[in-house]
């Protein structure tokens, strides 16, 4: 079988990725834990959950989980955010002092505990403040500088791709646009006719994100773009085996799932400690267990982390009676 497209590496400045299909940062999805499997699932370019720039957070113990680099991942990228470009500047000096290898500037997330502090696509209604934040960073530090953001601030007005033009004007090596508005959050369908006019738009590597949570879907972005390559966040949630899928590989079997969800909840419980592994653990079984189309009400109510690993081997073995 010919290669497909996502499996070719895009270019970062200097470096390069594994292949085409990155790992979104989420914060409280995206962990070391989740990176973990994803890579060893064969995702081609990860990037942190984000990290405040404000010199205050740096040694808290969220910031610290966060800056946790993935064993014998390549390169090392770490999502940064916030509205000051001296405090970027320094933020992004201390992470590539720590064995950060590329910096991402985040000018999309539409959360409002984010955009209240102007930062995040809150950033779209500033854009002179994009250019001179990259500027700043870029200069800052010796390593490619990257950028993600959304299409605008509403539908159809083209902030996005103007803060992309400036993010690359000042340094920025990558771009990645999620085919909605800070307006649009998360609802309705994501449109790739924006990221298309970025790539057309720009001389460097350009990622589409959005709504991609399969094979199908993340050929249809690729054709109606042109980008570069994918970047895949929620729709990996659930099913991380889908990076595997991206790839050409061929679909797992399910005994072969359950290994991964038990492999993945074991780690969170090795990372957090079995007090705080057990809660964070929950999201992401819920997760797995909607793709099976099964009630997660009593993984819920376990409320130690063996117990948990027990009731998700005795759900194994029972999906596994039923499918046989």
């Amino acid at each position: 079988m010919s290669l497909s497209p996502l499996n070719q590496p895009f270019k970062i400045g200097n470096l390069q990725s594994r292949n085409a299909v990155a790992l979104a940062p989420m914060a409280g999805l995206t962990d070391v834990p989740f990176r973990e499997v994803a890579w060893s699932l064969g995702a081609g370019y990860m990037v942190s959950e984000m990290v405040g720039s404000q010199p205050q957070l740096w040694d808290t113990g969220k910031s610290r989980q966060r800056r946790v680099p993935v064993r014998g991942v390549t390169p090392v990228a770490v999502q940064i955010a916030g509205t000051d470009p001296a405090a970027m500047a320094e933020a992004a000096r201390r992470h590539v002092d720590d064995g950060v290898e590329v910096v991402d500037i985040n000018f999309g997330c539409p959360a409002k505990k984010v955009c209240k502090k102007a930062a995040g696509s809150a950033l779209l209604g500033n854009l002179p403040l994009i250019g001179e934040i990259v500027h700043a960073v870029s200069s800052a530090v010796p390593v490619p500088i990257t950028a993600k953001t959304r299409t605008g601030l509403e539908p159809g007005d083209g902030l996005g791709i103007a803060a992309a033009r400036l993010a690359a004007e000042a340094g920025a090596k990558l771009i990645v646009m999620h085919g909605r508005s800070r307006a649009c959050r998360f609802k309705g369908a994501a449109e790739y006719a924006s990221v298309a006019a970025l790539k057309a738009a720009l001389p460097v590597p350009v990622l589409v994100n959005g709504d991609i949570n399969s094979l199908q879907q993340a050929k249809l972005a690729l054709r109606q773009t042109g980008a570069d390559g994918i970047m895949i966040g929620r729709g990996a949630i659930g099913q991380p085996w889908l990076l595997r899928e991206l790839q050409g590989g061929a679909p797992l079997s399910l005994a072969q799932k359950w290994g991964i969800i038990l492999d993945h909840v074991e780690r969170m419980h090795e990372f957090y400690g079995e007090f705080s592994g057990l809660r964070i653990a929950r999201k992401h079984i819920s997760a797995y267990l909607r793709g099976f189309n099964l009630n997660a009400r009593d993984a819920l109510a376990v409320d130690s982390a063996q117990a948990q690993l027990d009731w998700l081997r005795w759900s194994a073995d029972m999906a596994l009676r039923n499918a046989s």
